[in-house]
């Protein structure tokens, strides 16, 4: 038989998704939308009638605004080509505001966002298809002018374009988490900092001087490849951005008044000189109020626990933390950077390294609770509290053939260890002699 004579098969006749997958029912789309609902406003009205000390009654709320929220949703999620789908999940989401109890703040924030879209979604269905392309361009318009502003407003940016940013886009990008990133990384990314944590453990006395022995140790974090848990690094970047909160500064203080004038004088006081290429001005850092308060000493206990075996060790411990801000080489020094001569070649070097003191903190009886612990800080009057400990160039360089010397001074291990750690004739000088390789800081780690 010819090929060419054999009857050909009809192709299917097309069908609508529709035909193939049948919609639900408007009806029954609307009866469990309004049972969520009822559950929504059965919430809101327990509200104002739930004693402010009783817990249960909340305890209820939530879950009936859990099963509300999700039989609501659901019922848009039936029939999301109806705008009066739509509406029911608005009338929803401001039931699930109300209904929500008040410390569940962030839980109101999120149905807050919901009811808006519900509602921007109910009047894209109801416009006619032309301007429905119009909303949804504006709205991809909108999205992407906040990336793009997110990349310019770093300072020195116009006022219009500042004020854009701060009033109107940056609330939008802030809860999606979409302003970090653009923000603080580009188009300048600027330094980040690492945490250096010394532990100072007392083991006992000198038979011969009965002055105090210490078992010491470094601390990194976060630390490659130790913290590189998957492919991508992320384990490694979100440690990094935890560092950043210890690097919220204050303004810093009026030259002539009293605290800057008693801050500079205990700075005198240090056997550590200023940094030679920095300005004084920005030598010392003091934290937000919320990060000296909570944040740092809550690392600081976090580092003492995690590095000791048990609770009595714990108590003979002290931490000294330091942040290092980890400068970024500039254009100028990128340049033909394997054909430079000296040390700053690399960008790991230490000299690229800006170490701020945040104190030494240990544990101490509080005086509130009898039997319990807290943690403090040490000595809020020492001289380099919240200084820069400079890593800086050893005056004429290393000489050669020299072994026991660096060509840079370490004043952080100098500072970090101490007489108690170093011995009482040792100077910064001496910290590249082997006979100290296993007590100061391992600078190769941070690479």
């Amino acid at each position: 038989m010819d090929r060419d004579a054999a009857p050909r098969l009809s192709a299917p006749a097309e069908q609508d998704l529709a035909e193939v997958v049948p919609q639900a029912e408007w009806v029954t789309v609307r009866k469990i939308g309004l049972v969520g609902v009822g559950l929504l406003a059965a919430a809101a009205a327990l509200g104002p009638v739930a004693p402010g000390s009783t817990a249960w009654p909340h305890t209820v709320r939530l879950f009936l605004v859990l099963f509300g929220a999700v039989t609501a949703g659901a019922a848009v999620s039936m029939r999301p080509d109806l705008w009066k789908s739509w509406a029911i999940g608005t009338g929803a989401a401001v039931l699930a505001i109300a209904g929500t109890p008040a410390h569940w703040d962030s839980f109101r924030l999120l149905f807050s966002v919901m009811a808006v879209v519900a509602a921007v979604w109910t009047a894209v269905r109801l416009a006619p298809p032309v301007y429905r392309v119009r909303i949804i361009s504006a709205l991809l318009l909108f999205h992407f002018t906040g990336i793009f502003l997110a990349t310019t407003t770093p300072p020195q940016t116009p006022w219009v374009t500042e004020q854009a940013f701060v009033r109107v886009f940056n609330p939008y990008l802030q809860f999606l988490y979409l302003r970090n990133a653009y923000h603080f990384y580009s188009p300048e990314p600027g330094a980040a900092s690492v945490l250096v944590f010394l532990l100072k453990t007392e083991t006992g006395r000198d038979p011969v001087t009965g002055d105090k022995q210490y078992a010491t140790k470094w601390v990194v974090l976060p630390k490659r490849p130790g913290d590189v848990k998957d492919p991508l690094g992320l384990t490694y970047y979100r440690r990094l951005s935890i560092t950043e909160q210890l690097a919220r500064g204050t303004p810093g203080l009026r030259a002539a008044s009293f605290e800057a004038r008693e801050m500079r004088g205990r700075r005198q006081l240090a056997p550590i000189p200023m940094h030679p290429s920095d300005a004084q001005e920005v030598q010392y850092q003091l934290p937000q109020p919320e990060v000296t308060r909570f944040i740092l000493p809550s690392y600081a206990s976090h580092v003492i626990l995690e590095n000791t075996p048990n609770k009595e060790a714990a108590a003979k411990t002290t931490v000294k933390v330091y942040r290092l801000q980890h400068n970024t080489m500039g254009i100028e020094d990128f340049i033909d950077w394997r054909k430079r001569l000296g040390p700053l070649k690399s960008p790991y070097h230490p000299m690229w390294y800006r170490p701020f003191f945040l104190g030494e903190f240990g544990f101490v009886q509080d005086a509130d609770r009898p039997g319990s612990v807290q943690i403090e800080l040490v000595n809020p009057q020492e001289p380099m509290l919240y200084w820069l400990v400079p890593i800086m160039p050893r005056p004429g360089g290393l000489p050669p053939g020299e072994t026991t010397k660096r060509e840079f001074l370490d004043y952080m291990s100098f500072h970090a260890l101490g007489p108690e750690g170093l011995g009482p004739e040792t100077t910064v000088d001496d910290l590249g002699d082997p006979k100290f390789k296993d007590r100061v800081f391992d600078w190769t780690q941070l690479r």
